[in-house]
């Protein structure tokens, strides 16, 4: 998958670039936004930043990959079949159900600023954009987070639970910026966790991605 005649020590400082990239660059391109247009832009500017984001997002796997001469099976993508939906309906169901009994607690615990900050940006998009937020967030953030660094960080750490809990941490801080500090630990780094941890076990990206976009679509519209 990748091509050897590069020195090795070369090849992992370049993936290793790459991982921090993936991992970094949510949060930066959302502090940048903000600093440029403040916590609360009008629905033109949000829906362009949204369509910058997918674009920068695809353009770095894509480098990525080329850089790597790795396929796109590298990110953990594999043709679906039932276990797949399956798999994903199973996850929809834990972060629905089962994980807002850690997560909620503890938001209420430290501090609900975050979360209400949040939902006072979301609130004025129309439910169309708030689709395509969902739709796209999930793409996204598990193509970054799970299909490219979690795959590195397992093979630059030797070990698929270390690198599925770097990646998981990388999440969490990455959501510092559009949702506060408290929030981002008690809310987005479980649900990291939890995302990172059935990606190890099962390797099946699209499974996460569905399982994802799906609760983010749940959430937004009940903004």
């Amino acid at each position: 998958m990748v091509d050897t005649r590069q020195p090795v020590a070369r090849r992992r400082s370049v993936t290793a670039l790459f991982v921090l990239l993936a991992l970094a660059g949510p949060a930066v391109f959302v502090a940048v936004v903000t600093r440029l247009f403040g916590n609360e832009p009008t629905l033109p500017i949000t829906v362009a930043i949204q369509g910058v984001y997918c674009c920068l997002a695809a353009a770095l796997v894509r480098v990525a990959l080329r850089i790597e001469h790795a396929p796109v099976t590298s990110l953990g993508l594999k043709w679906p079949t039932w276990r797949t939906f399956a798999l994903a309906a199973v996850l929809f169901t834990l972060v629905q159900f089962v994980l807002p009994l850690i997560t909620t607690p503890l938001v209420r615990l430290f501090s609900t600023a975050g979360l209400e900050a949040g939902i006072r940006h979301i609130a004025p998009w129309p439910v169309w954009f708030r689709l395509v937020a969902a739709l796209t967030g999930g793409v996204i953030e598990e193509t970054l987070y799970r299909g490219y660094a979690t795959e590195r960080l397992v093979t630059l750490t030797g070990s698929r639970w270390i690198g599925g809990a770097l990646a998981a941490l990388g999440f969490g801080l990455a959501h510092i910026p559009a949702w506060g500090s408290t929030f981002a630990l008690a809310a987005d780094l479980p649900f990291g966790v939890l995302m990172a941890f059935v990606y190890v076990w099962r390797r099946d990206l699209l499974a996460n991605i569905l399982a994802h976009s799906a609760a983010l679509v749940v959430a937004l519209l009940a903004v």
